[in-house]
This record gives structure tokens, sequence and C-alpha cells, in this order.
């Protein structure tokens, strides 16, 4: 009996073991199989360090695929975009999430729609769901604040500005009323096709009339539409909120010169806007030259 007992306990002994082992076994097969799909994404495959930050060979072929480019144009992509964030943090460029819902409330303002019909019509044209859509709207209004940043501290000499004022006195007479038509858009892509065929409906982009008295207006504007010609179109413009506008001057009337106080934040702009790539360029070049930037594979 005690050598039954005994035998007993000893088989479950063995068969508790094999399912362990079996189990193991599963579990190795779980890891191997785990490790060829991540081998596969590559997404654990680190191959560029930027001051720490990983940029990974799936990164960089995703990239590639994304923008038709060369490995190398992807990988220059990226750590330009690895540099811009760590510059976006160190500065403590922060954006709250109330001003990203006022920003996408006004959008939807703009566009005549309620809050929740203007994001169906984000996820049905650009597949971005609310949350998706405010985390990109975030990382462009922390792009533009970086940006102002950097050109706010490379601003035009009082000597240059001066001279630039004397040297385009015609700038300066601005009309007391302009009719423009005013073209409007979500995408800067969509309103840069219709500036080109303006007779030619585009979705996406709204057109209206209007009349506006410059005297109502901020200096700088009322100088973008002094400078702009008659049957031609402004710059475009940040209308707030991820609205882009250009303004088709359809008439200008009556006119009177700005004096040079008043037009000296529109020409600290204007020589800022001609040289801003090269004063961009400039500033993430040193900090790319300064940056630990470590190749760990190819």
């Amino acid at each position: 009996m005690i050598f039954f007992a005994y035998k007993l306990l000893n088989d479950k002994i063995i068969l508790t073991s094999k399912k362990r082992l079996i189990m193991r076994l599963l579990a190795c097969l779980f890891i191997l199989f785990a490790f060829l799909f991540s081998e596969e994404k590559v997404v654990a495959g680190v191959a560029i360090t930027v001051n720490g930050d990983p940029i990974t060979l799936y990164e960089i072929k995703e990239m590639q695929q994304k923008n038709k480019i060369t490995k190398q144009q992807a990988i220059d992509m990226l750590v330009a975009e690895k540099i811009k964030n760590q510059e976006i943090k160190r500065l403590r460029i922060d954006v709250s999430d109330s001003r990203i819902q006022n920003e996408i409330l006004d959008m939807a303002s703009r566009s005549n729609l309620s809050k929740d019909v203007f994001l169906k019509k984000v996820k049905q044209q650009e597949g971005l769901n609310a949350e998706e859509f405010a985390k990109k709207l975030k990382e462009q209004i922390q792009t533009q604040e970086l940006m102002r940043s950097i050109l706010s501290n490379n601003s035009a000499g009082e000597d240059e500005m001066r001279e630039y004022y004397n040297l385009h006195q015609d700038e300066f007479n601005i009309p007391k009323e302009v009719v423009v038509v005013r073209y409007s858009s979500n995408k800067m892509e969509t309103l840069q096709e219709a500036i080109k065929t303006p007779n030619t409906p585009i979705a996406g982009v709204e057109r209206a009339q209007e009349k506006i008295s410059t005297d109502t207006l901020p200096p700088q504007i009322a100088q973008v539409f002094a400078s702009t010609k008659t049957n031609h179109f402004t710059t475009i413009l940040n209308g707030g909120g991820g609205m882009f506008m250009a303004f088709l001057i359809k008439e200008k009337n009556g006119e009177e010169i700005v004096p040079y106080q008043q037009a000296k934040n529109f020409i600290a702009q204007k020589l800022a806007e001609k040289r801003q790539d090269k004063i961009l360029e400039d500033y993430f070049e040193k900090i790319k030259q300064k940056a630990s930037i470590i190749k760990l594979r190819d």
C-alpha cells in the first residue's frame, strides 16, 4: 500500500516536471517568435542616438517609404526632428490642453461647424481621430513657438530698418480701404493650389468677398495689403486655430503714409522673413555640430 502511494506520488512529480518543461519550452518559443517579429519590423534596432535619444532602423525605413527619399535623407530628417524636439524641451515650450481645445473650437467655428462635426471631417480627410489630431496640432504650435523664439533673437537693427523704410516708401502708402476676396483653408497645400487657379472652386477652400477698413487692422497686416499689387494675392497668413488665409486684392481706396515708428514691426518681420531660412539653418546647424550623434549600425 505504501509502495503504491509512493508510486502515485512519484508519477505525479514526474508529470508535474514534464508540464513545467513544456511550459518552459512554450515560453522560449514565444520569446523567440517575439524576437523574430521585432527583427522583422526592426522596432528595437537602434541605429543612431542623438544626445541619447534613439532613432531606430524601422523609423528610418518608414521615413524613406513615406517620403520616397534616400536613406541618408531620411536620417537627416529624423536627426533634425530630434534636435528640434530637444530644443522645444530645453526652452520649455509647452502648450496646454485647454489651448489646444480652444484652437480646435476656433477652427471649427471658422469652418461654420460644430466641434464634433469638424473632428469627423478631420477623421475623414486626414485619417486622424480626435486625440491624434490634438497631438499633431500641439506639435505644430510648439514648432511655431520655437521658430518665433529663434527669429525674435535675430531681429534687424535700427539702422537696417530705417534704411529699408526710406528705400521702400511705396510699401508704406496704406489704402484707407481695400476690397478683397479672402481664401481660407486649414491646409497650406490646398490653399496654395487655390491661389494658382483662383477661379476654380477647390474643396476645402472657402472664398468670401470683403471690404476692409485698414484702420481696423494691425499695422503689419495693413502693410501687407499696401505692398500687394491689385489683382495679386497677399502672402499666405496664419489666421490662427490652424487656418491659413490669403487675400486677392481687388481694389484700393484712398492712401496715407504710415510713420516709421508704426511701420517698425512690419519692417522687422519683413527683413526676418527674407533671411529666416538662413537664420534657422544656421541655428540648427550650430546645435547639430555640438550634439552627440552616435551611429550604432547601418
